[in-house]
C-alpha cells in the first residue's frame, strides 16, 4: 500500500514547508513524520500519534515559544480522543512512573529483533590510559583491526564542534557567552567560537581576552577534533563525520549517507544524528 507522506522539520524551505503543511491540512498525507514542531500540524482524520524515543531532550524547545512536543502530543490525543504511542528503550522517568501507577499502558518488548544478540560492550578505565586526542589505544587497535578486515566503524559522540571549551592556561579565563550562561564550543576549521545553546558566534581569540596571553587550549573533544585525529591516525582511511555543522547544505545529509551504505566510508564519527538505528551494508 503506497500512502502519500508529509515530511516537516527544520531544514525545509518556505515553500517546501508550506507545500507538507498544505497537504496535512487537506488530508492528502496520509502520514506525517517531523520533528517537535510536526505535533501542531493539523490533520483531519488524526487517529494515532508516535513519539519515537520520547526520553530524548530535543523534544523541549528552550527558546522563544517554550514547550514539551511530547507532552503537547499527549494533550491533543487525550482533546481529540485518540491513542499516542511513546517508544523509548530507556524511557523518561516520568513516563515509566506513570506507566507504574497504571495511567499509561506498558507494552513491553523483551526479545530483540530476528537473530540479533546483544552487544559485546567494553569499559576503559581512562584513568590509566594515555589518550591520543581523547582516543584511547584499545580504541585505536580495534580501528585498525576494522580497517584490516575491510568492514566499517562508527563512533558516536554527542558533542559537535572541535572542543566544548577555549581555555587559557596562564589565568584559567573560560570562553563565555555573553548572550547566555553557557560556554563557548571552539569550532577549528571556521575559526569561530559557537554558543549551541543560544546561537551566538564570536572570532577565535589569537590571546586572552583577560590577561593578553597566547596560551589558549581548547579542552575537551567534539567530534571536529575527532574527525582531524582520526584522519592523522588513519591516513588511508575515508571518515565521514556527521553532526549539524557537517549537514547544513540541503542534501548533504543523504549523500553522506548514501556512501555510508555503499561502503564507500571506512569511519564513521557523529553526533545523536548517528543514534537513530544507523545501517552498515559491510
Amino acid at each position: 500500500m503506497n500512502a502519500p507522506v508529509a515530511v516537516m522539520h527544520s531544514g525545509l524551505n518556505d515553500s517546501e514547508r508550506l507545500c507538507a503543511w498544505q497537504m496535512a491540512r487537506q488530508g492528502q498525507a496520509a502520514v506525517v513524520i517531523g520533528t517537535r514542531s510536526a505535533v501542531f500540524t493539523p490533520l483531519p482524520k488524526l487517529a494515532l500519534i508516535i513519539i519515537d524515543e520520547e526520553h530524548d531532550a530535543s523534544f523541549k524547545q528552550q527558546d522563544g515559544f517554550r514547550y514539551h512536543a511530547r507532552d503537547v502530543a499527549i494533550k491533543r490525543a487525550r482533546l481529540e480522543n485518540l491513542p499516542v504511542l511513546l517508544g523509548s528503550a530507556t524511557p523518561a522517568l516520568e513516563s515509566l512512573h506513570n506507566a507504574q501507577q497504571g495511567r499509561y499502558l506498558l507494552l513491553s518488548l523483551p526479545e530483540r529483533t530476528g537473530a540479533a544478540q546483544p552487544p559485546q560492550v567494553m569499559l576503559l578505565d581512562l584513568r590509566r590510559l594515555k589518550l591520543n586526542e581523547g582516543i584511547s589505544p584499545p580504541l585505536i587497535e580495534a580501528l585498525q583491526e576494522r580497517l584490516k578486515r575491510k568492514e566499517q566503524s562508527l563512533l558516536f559522540l554527542n558533542r559537535r564542534g572541535f572542543a566544548p571549551v577555549l581555555m587559557c592556561h596562564d589565568c584559567g579565563w573560560l570562553a563565555p557567552c555573553k548572550r547566555c550562561d553557557a560556554r563557548l564550543t571552539i569550532h577549528q576549521r571556521s575559526h569561530k567560537l559557537r554558543c549551541h545553546h543560544c546561537g551566538a558566534e564570536a572570532q577565535l581569540p589569537a590571546t586572552c581576552p583577560a590577561c593578553s596571553s597566547a596560551n589558549l587550549h581548547g579542552i575537551g573533544e567534539g567530534t571536529e577534533r575527532i574527525e582531524t585525529a582520526l584522519t592523522r591516525l588513519f591516513p588511508q582511511a575515508r571518515i565521514e563525520r556527521i553532526d549539524r555543522d557537517s549537514t547544513r547544505r540541503k542534501g548533504s545529509l543523504e549523500e553522506k549517507l548514501r556512501r555510508v551504505h555503499a561502503g564507500e566510508a571506512d569511519i564513521l564519527v557523529g553526533t545523536q544524528m548517528l543514534a537513530k538505528g544507523m545501517i552498515f551494508r559491510t
